[in-house]
């Protein structure tokens, strides 16, 4: 049961709370649903090899009705602002406690909210059999699954014992393609672990795309030797836009995850995959086919897992991998996959061909995960708008409670410095700087979005009042040549960058706010600071895409250009006027000019916002050919990169460098959003504030 609020305001009695107390902490860690399986003739079974897949559409009137209740529990919350909601249910989360003591207490390893989840999944299931193990986490960004198994198996079994071999896939925050708003930029523990993480031909990560799936299961089979013994998926999409329709947006990706999953799996192995609500029949069509290829499927809320909150994760015990119909299956999700705006709601399997014992099973799982979350949320609305002093002490006691049991039940012990895969202190680096944020409800972003200008822009206005505010946004920068060996050229291919979604070469509310005035504006702050560059006496202008041109075709024209021109008019200096840096493409030419055609660099941070390059050495143009002739050859991908991701990044030169593209990038938006840009009367408040730091972004 959960705790139940007290009725017309009035106290429980202390005796009360205490059971309710034991009560609501034994269900808070035994959320857990298992299928259970006819024998003999009437297992469940995949379709036999004459039925079509993906053929009928149809919807489950009970699941549908299950839906409607959980959507009007959770509309109750679109007038809440979000820091103000967000920061309470943090602060009533049971669970909170857990992660705080992991991370001060215990000092494990890179510990968020995943990492104490998986750890829980892997306590409570058999999911890791033997100390010799290899595993493949899909969409894993940051990294904490991978910190929690270390942890895990060192806790479980001797230093001697463990042989374990891992590799990972998601979204690749180095590939300027790549939306913000659908990844994790954060790469502190993926820096330090480059070789373990595979981000396919075409550099993105995005596991949607199967020819990346192809690529993932050759990779795996050649680094892996053929054995996976675990496959985890934690993706998911931010769907803060749509609340309502999460199932809808997010399956697509589903069965993307369960598809890299079933080809690269060995038989006997164990899948684990985080999913959301599972009233939709393209949902329970997927979960039948799951319990047809394992022994057995569970679903598991963790303790750690936040109550209001929709997410399960399915947990699939013992992969058959030679099951009946299998292949075939496999293919008619790939093709499926493989159209690109198919948007995959509709059910794998005919209405007629999944057993009504299962959906009877099925309902009742939905029922117990939605009275479950719905409770959470009504509990919630109780604390925010009441009171009581005795609910709030109950929760905080709870708390306590909680970390103390998740400590007893999996055993927590301290991992050795030298045990873990990343040195501490790396992974505990701050991002950079941040922003308040503005707490805008639900309803209140709605009427914004369709709100009239005026109101837009003075949003955006107050945005960028806070990141002017930032110190790091106004800091003064320097880079200092030290580099004893030369550098040596690395090239990475990939797909083309079609626009600039994302850079690792500015801080990322600084890139939202971009994305948001671009948004507003249908004008690109990249190009407003109208960037050129001075060769000695002459200039040339780095000119935005045309329309059927890509972001990378206009880098690539202009870098080209610049490089001939120093190649054949041979300038003493190299001034960049207002220039943005912020793909890997243009940093690497960057440092590849500092380091090998010129003896110094300079930045200039103050109003001209100039970078220098200066003394041009006396050498042979060998090196600057070999990269003219790099550039200009792209039959095997687009160029990514000259160099190394660890010569660009975590350093002295991409400190400078994002230090100087925030300033250049600050400059043009205080242009494009200044008073005298767009002079209008003053505007209330209280309906226009909008988060500057957006929903948690989605991996995959």
């Amino acid at each position: 049961m959960s705790f139940q609020p007290p009725s017309q305001g009035k106290p429980h009695p202390m005796a009360d709370y205490q059971s309710i107390r034991l009560s609501e902490l034994e269900q808070l860690f035994e959320k857990k649903f298992h299928y259970q399986k006819p024998r003999g003739n009437e297992s469940w079974q995949l379709p036999p090899q004459d039925q079509a897949l993906f053929s009928e559409f149809y919807q489950f009137e009970a699941l549908q009705g299950l839906r409607e209740q959980l959507n009007a529990v959770k509309s109750k919350l679109n007038d809440y602002g979000v820091q103000e909601w967000s920061a309470h249910t943090n602060r009533r989360d049971p669970s909170g406690e857990v992660s705080w003591r992991l991370k001060n207490d215990t000092k494990a390893e890179f510990v968020t909210v995943a990492w104490c989840k998986f750890f829980e999944c892997l306590h409570r299931y058999p999911l890791v059999k033997t100390p010799v193990v290899n595993t493949l986490h899909l969409c894993e960004a940051p990294g904490a699954f991978i910190a929690s198994l270390n942890h895990y198996l060192h806790s479980m079994y001797s230093k001697d014992e463990i042989k374990w071999n891992w590799r990972s896939t998601t979204l690749n925050p180095y590939y300027e393609g790549n939306a913000l708003n659908q990844m994790i930029s954060d790469d502190r523990f993926i820096f330090h672990t480059l070789d373990h993480w595979l981000f396919h031909k075409d550099l993105t990560g995005n596991l949607l795309d199967v020819d990346n799936i192809d690529h993932l299961a050759e990779r795996c089979a050649e680094d892996l030797k053929g054995k996976v013994d675990l496959v985890t998926a934690d993706g998911s999409i931010d769907c803060a836009a749509q609340p309502d329709c999460q199932e809808e947006i997010v399956v697509r990706l589903f069965f993307a995850e369960v598809l890299s999953a079933l080809k690269i799996l060995s038989n006997g192995g164990n899948f684990l995959v985080k999913m959301f609500t599972l009233f939709e029949a393209c949902s329970v069509s997927l979960l039948y086919s799951l319990n047809c290829i394992f022994e057995q499927v569970h679903i598991f809320k963790p303790a750690t897992s936040k109550r209001g909150n929709s997410e399960v994760y399915v947990i699939c015990l013992n992969y058959q991998k030679d099951t009946p119909g299998l292949p075939r299956l496999l293919e008619e999700i790939k093709a499926k996959l493989a159209q690109p705006n198919d948007t995959m709601v509709m059910p794998l399997f005919a209405r007629s061909q999944i057993p009504q014992d299962f959906l009877m099973q099925h309902e009742i799982a939905c029922r117990l995960y939605m009275k479950l979350q719905a409770d959470a949320i009504e509990g919630s609305i109780y604390a925010y708008e009441s009171n009581d002093r005795h609910y709030l002490r109950h929760l905080h006691h709870l708390r306590g409670l909680v970390s103390n049991t998740y400590y007893s039940r999996y055993k927590v012990k301290p991992l050795e410095d030298s045990l873990c895969i990343v040195d501490k202190e790396a992974t505990s680096k701050a991002l950079g700087f941040s922003v308040p944020v503005y707490g805008g409800s639900y309803t209140e972003r709605e009427n914004l979005k369709h709100g009239d200008l005026l109101k837009q822009i003075y949003c955006l206005r107050r945005e960028f009042n806070q990141l002017e505010k930032c110190p790091s946004g106004r800091a003064t920068y320097s880079y200092v040549k030290n580099r004893v060996a030369p550098l040596r050229l690395n090239v990475s291919r990939g797909a083309a960058v079609q626009s600039l979604q994302s850079s690792l070469f500015a801080s990322e509310p600084i890139l939202i706010l971009r994305l948001r005035i671009l948004d507003t504006f249908d004008l690109d702050p990249v190009w407003q600071t109208a960037p050129k560059c001075q060769l000695d006496a002459t200039t040339l202008n780095y000119l935005p895409p045309s329309e059927n041109q890509s972001f990378h075709s206009a880098q690539q024209c202009f870098f080209v250009d610049l490089l001939e021109a120093v190649k054949e008019k041979q300038p003493q200096s190299i001034v960049f006027h207002k220039f943005l840096f912020l793909t890997h493409y243009a940093a690497s030419l960057l440092l590849f000019l500092m380091e090998s055609i010129y003896e110094e660099c300079s930045f200039d941070s103050h109003q001209s916002q100039t970078l220098t390059l200066s003394k041009l050495k006396v050498t042979e143009k060998k090196e600057l050919e070999q990269v003219l002739e790099i550039l200009k050859d792209e039959q095997a991908g687009a160029i990514h990169s000259l160099l190394e991701i660890k010569e660009l990044q975590k350093n002295q030169f991409s400190n400078a460098l994002i230090q100087h593209n925030n300033s250049v990038l600050l400059t043009c938006f205080r242009g494009m959003l200044g008073e005298e840009s767009f002079p209008m009367p003053p505007v209330s408040t209280s309906k226009m504030e909008v988060s500057t730091i957006q929903e948690p972004p989605a991996v995959f």
